[in-house]
């Protein structure tokens, strides 16, 4: 990067009135400055906000797991005082229209006269955006074909945590791009270990946020939906998406370089040291300018709710070993299974499904293979020359481990 990336915190009352936030909003993009050049020459922005699933809920008339109206309602204002183009918001929200979500949280209400167009990332054709460059983990992925030609993204992220990635801010954000009915409800081909943390990294090289928002009015802690809500009053807006989500790991009270094994990420990899090393920006503080009000913490220390065990360590490790399994089975798999999933566990392979939306729960595979810490894999069967999946991520863990094979 040329310029040092910028992340701006001010603080903000979660029950001051919308003009208010709108204002401390805009106070802090003034602060980071550089919003005009963002969007200068652009022809279609994209606007992700956290509208997930319709877990609305509110704490001191603030929603708690999504992004608030009034947040979503200020950034828009912001870009609108740059640029006049074709701007939509939309998300794959999980198992309803994002509309529903949309209208639920007062989005349809707080737009009006912003012409912003809604679109349904789970809707319509989808196509393959190719990752630039060397993939964390697929060289490809699919999405709607909303998103064809959107030259700036702006992810609008909610202060929380989450089981799987230790917080939800702007990278983990993205990931409610990729479409459901391609991978799955909830997104379970790469809501998985080793791929979740990795496919966020993919998303953010082909999707970097120009403008990346955290909304810390209420935030949430303990997990990304359902969780307890904690009155943090503070605002990120960022120029940088790693960036601004250390700076908001670290005011939750974590290390955004820490990594697998050390709470609270204790799923997976961290994915932010995993997009720092990919070029997306840096976690260190004295890399980045951070400017705006002296918030040291948010006097609250966020954790999740899970612990680690060895059990779901090697659970973890096995499923990198049943790649393995796969492989030894792949040109059996393709005279029967082209195209379809296979379901692999203990060394073998369980089932062939369809689509990823019929695996069983994980629970059930263990218990059929008789094991707590079975690791379950699940694989789209294609030749080895169609492959778009870096298999040396599962056999260098596989390795590490000292568990090769099955």
């Amino acid at each position: 990067m040329a310029d040092r990336p910028v992340v701006s915190v001010v603080r903000c009352d979660a029950q001051a009135s919308d003009s208010v936030i709108e204002q401390r909003l805009i106070a802090a993009a003034e602060q980071m400055g550089g919003v005009a050049e963002m969007f200068r020459g652009k022809k279609k922005v994209y606007i992700k906000p956290n509208l997930g699933i319709d877990d609305v809920r509110y704490h001191v008339g603030r929603q708690v797991a999504l992004a608030d109206a009034s947040v979503v309602r200020a950034t828009v204002a912001l870009i609108r005082r740059y640029y006049q183009g074709e701007l939509i918001l939309g998300d794959a929200s999980t198992g309803m229209p994002c509309k529903r979500v949309f209208d639920a949280v007062g989005l349809d209400r707080q737009l009006a006269g912003f012409d912003v167009r809604l679109v349904e990332l789970n809707d319509g054709e989808f196509v393959d955006f190719d990752v630039p460059g060397r993939p964390a983990l697929l060289a490809r992925y699919a999405f709607s074909a909303e998103l064809q030609g959107v030259d700036a993204v702006v992810s609008i992220a909610k202060l929380k945590s989450h089981l799987s990635t230790g917080a939800t801010v702007c990278l983990k954000n993205l990931f409610g791009m990729t479409p459901c009915p391609v991978y799955g409800t909830p997104r379970r081909y790469l809501h998985a270990p080793i791929r979740l943390p990795r496919a966020l990294v993919d998303i953010g090289v082909i999707f970097p946020p120009v403008l990346n928002v955290v909304d810390g009015l209420v935030a949430q802690d303990g997990k990304e939906w359902g969780g307890r809500p904690v009155q943090t009053n503070v605002l990120l807006v960022g120029n940088n998406v790693v960036a601004t989500d250390a700076t908001a790991v670290r005011l939750m009270g974590n290390d955004p370089s820490a990594d697998y094994g050390t709470a609270p990420y204790l799923f997976d990899r961290n994915p932010l040291p995993l997009a720092q090393a990919h070029g997306l920006g840096p976690i260190d503080p004295s890399r980045f300018d951070l400017r705006g009000d002296d918030v040291s913490d948010l006097s609250h220390h966020f954790s999740v709710d899970r612990t680690w065990s060895t059990e779901l360590d090697n659970a973890r490790t096995d499923v990198a070993v049943q790649m393995s399994s796969y492989l030894r089975e792949r040109e059996d798999l393709l005279q029967q299974a082209e195209g379809k999933f296979a379901v692999l566990a203990d060394g073998k392979l369980l089932d062939v499904i369809d689509t990823v939306d019929a695996l069983p729960r994980r629970a059930d595979v263990a218990a059929r293979v008789g094991r707590e810490d079975a690791g379950i894999l699940v694989k789209q069967v294609v030749p080895a020359e169609a492959e778009i999946e870096r298999l040396d991520v599962y056999e260098g863990i596989a390795a590490r481990a000292g568990r090769a094979r099955p």
